[in-house]
């Protein structure tokens, strides 16, 4: 008897033991579960919020992040020698410009240039500057200055356009067009053409000619941008809105899809 209830104390003992491992399983299961339930709502409400934000939002938390960045660059270089100091201050004024802040960055450029006067003929970007702060005389000659440079860019014609149609009328514009010829980004030949007057045909056939290729997206925000941008110019603003409207959607996040989203914003705020 003695060895049976040896077995059974040790067998007790074993399935005690046992109901012990199965409770501690059993709590680290609903351990786990709790984790999971509230790791998956704080995902969730990750989630919610991130989906909430809208394109606009993005776009204002990329560039306050861009102008943050470049305002600490320039005053840690505060003692920098002025070709750095000279890149640092358009670096700033590009993150300003590109967030629609083109009074900053037209002061920021201007601080640039009097560290650097002979760098102003590449400074494209301040010649869109100049334009959303109504300065069109000054822009125009500062695209004719860019031309020097980079004689063959399309888009600094149809900059020069604008701002001479704004600074004079569109006859007198289209009078002093700049050439830019063998430009060979689609569809900037047709563009160019554009400038002159005439319809918006050629371009559209320029992009749907790339329609399934790699080259379309790129071609068709081109499209958008200078139709809208030329529609401003002729004093049309219905199409300019419309076409400009098209190129902010661009999910692209480069330079000129910036400078888009700004454009649309300029034409919205001239409406109000």
């Amino acid at each position: 008897m003695r060895m049976v209830q040896q077995r059974n104390k040790v067998s007790g003992s074993g399935f005690i033991g046992g109901e012990k491992v199965r409770d501690t399983w059993a709590c680290q299961r609903m351990g786990w579960r709790r984790w999971f339930q509230r790791t998956f709502c704080f995902s969730s409400a990750l989630l919610l919020v991130v989906g909430s934000l809208t394109a606009q939002d993005v776009h204002e938390q990329r560039h306050q992040a861009s102008i943050s960045q470049a305002k600490r660059a320039l005053e840690e270089a505060s003692d920098a020698s002025a070709p750095e100091a000279f890149e640092l201050l358009v670096r700033l004024a590009d993150a300003h410009l590109r967030a629609g802040d083109a009074a900053e960055a037209t002061a920021l450029y201007q601080q640039a240039i009097q560290r650097r006067g002979e760098a102003e003929p590449f400074l494209w970007q301040y010649g869109i500057a100049l334009f959303f702060v109504n300065r069109f005389a000054e822009g125009r000659d500062l695209f004719v200055k860019h031309r020097m440079v980079n004689p063959r860019d399309v888009e600094n014609a149809a900059w020069h356009f604008l701002c001479a149609a704004k600074a004079t009328n569109l006859q007198k514009a289209r009078q002093i067009l700049l050439p830019a010829p063998d430009d060979p980004r689609p569809p900037m030949k047709q563009i160019l053409t554009r400038l002159a007057g005439g319809d918006d045909q050629e371009i559209e056939a320029a992009v749907a000619a790339l329609v399934e290729t790699p080259a379309h997206d790129s071609a068709r925000f081109y499209a958008d941008l200078y139709l809208g941008l030329i529609a401003d110019a002729e004093g049309d603003s219905a199409a300019a809105r419309r076409y400009m409207r098209q190129a902010a959607k661009t999910k692209s996040t480069n330079y000129m899809a910036d400078v888009a989203r700004v454009y649309w914003q300029h034409l919205q705020n001239a409406q109000e």
